[in-house]
């Protein structure tokens, strides 16, 4: 097969897939989101309503057309939703190449050596279904090129804080980097920072600095949405942010027990084990951004986020940090009915 263009696709709520193996082999990892312009319909056929709305909107594209780039689909464990959805997957989706990703919910010693084992399989995979060669050479350079990325991305996300690239601007880099050809993302990541050091503040007015958290949110107009009622998402606790770029993969030893170790320690989503060790990442970035107030969004029947949030609501009350939980159907047209709320919550703070 000839792989110049052609991409692997990525079902994944958690950022735990290894792009560095699939860049390895010769393809561009390209992550997956869905399109809150579009309703349901052929989906109704294989997933009831009650299940997330965000991996039903995925199902529906793929079932009408992928990417005609898309040779292969990964779908990493992140919650038990994308885990049952991959069977369906296989039935609905025409595609060749599949492979569920096991990324495991604890992150001890045994969770370590089950991920190297189940990336080794991954990699198996990839070779005999693609005939490549993935050497410890490729990751390696693969694993340089994800770093520099990465270091790009904490140094790009910083400009938000500092009011000179609005939270929405900064989400839609990301969505763009983790579906672009990596040598291209380098080049707008580049491009992109020489253009924010010329850049002045964009505004002196009094909005109100936030910390964004929840489901993987993957809609760019919702964040722009939020800011136009007065906030700035100064930083994030998201898989299309924070998550993707806080860290990164040791250069220097066994690449795939590095990727392993790298993905295991990240901060943790509300579908790991412990879930509640969230809540001491969330108060380290608060304290660390001076946010005036804290929003957890969760997509509809989005069960690990809707879990955690009695227990986010009750320890930012007794920090005295303004904390706001909204629960979102996928479609733009119910964002505007969260605008007394979102107001409202401007107003306490």
């Amino acid at each position: 097969m000839k792989k110049i263009g052609k991409k692997i696709g990525i079902v994944d709520s958690c950022v735990d897939t290894p792009e560095e193996i699939i860049i390895a082999a010769g393809f561009t990892p390209y992550r997956l989101f869905g399109d809150p312009t579009i309703e349901p319909d052929k989906v109704n056929e294989h997933i009831p309503p009650t299940h997330c709305v965000w991996t039903r909107n995925l199902l529906e594209l793929a079932i009408n057309k992928l990417d005609k780039d898309i040779v292969g689909i990964v779908t990493t464990h992140g919650c038990d939703r994308t885990n049952r959805e991959f069977d369906i997957w296989r039935e609905c989706v025409d595609i060749d190449f599949m492979y569920f990703l096991n990324s495991p919910r604890k992150r001890d010693e045994i969770a370590l050596k089950f991920f190297i084992n189940d990336m080794n399989e991954f990699i198996t995979q990839l070779e005999d279904h693609f005939k490549v060669k993935i050497t410890e050479d490729k990751l390696n350079e693969a694993i340089k090129k994800m770093n520099e990325i990465r270091k790009l991305l904490r140094e790009i996300s910083n400009y938000r804080r500092k009011a000179i690239i609005t939270g929405s601007e900064f989400h839609g880099l990301v969505k763009n980097v983790q579906q672009l050809n990596k040598d291209k993302a380098l080049d707008l990541l580049k491009s992109k920072q020489e253009n924010l050091k010329n850049r002045q503040p964009f505004s002196k007015k009094d909005f109100k600095k936030i910390l964004l958290t929840g489901s993987d949110l993957d809609d760019t107009e919702l964040i722009r949405y939020i800011e136009s009622l007065g906030f700035q998402i100064v930083i994030d606790d998201l898989g299309i942010g924070n998550k993707y770029f806080v860290n990164d993969v040791e250069e220097n030893g066994n690449p795939i027990e590095n990727i392993v170790k790298y993905h295991l320690n990240k901060p943790i989503h509300s579908t790991k084990f412990p879930s509640y060790l969230r809540f001491e990442v969330l108060k380290k970035l608060a304290a660390e951004y001076n946010v005036d107030g804290v929003i957890n969004i969760a997509h509809k029947f989005c069960e690990p986020v809707l879990y955690d949030h009695p227990y986010l609501k009750k320890r930012f009350k007794e920090l005295e940090i303004p904390y706001l939980f909204v629960e979102v159907i996928y479609n733009r047209e119910s964002y505007k009915q969260l605008s007394t709320r979102f107001s409202a919550f401007a107003e306490i703070i």
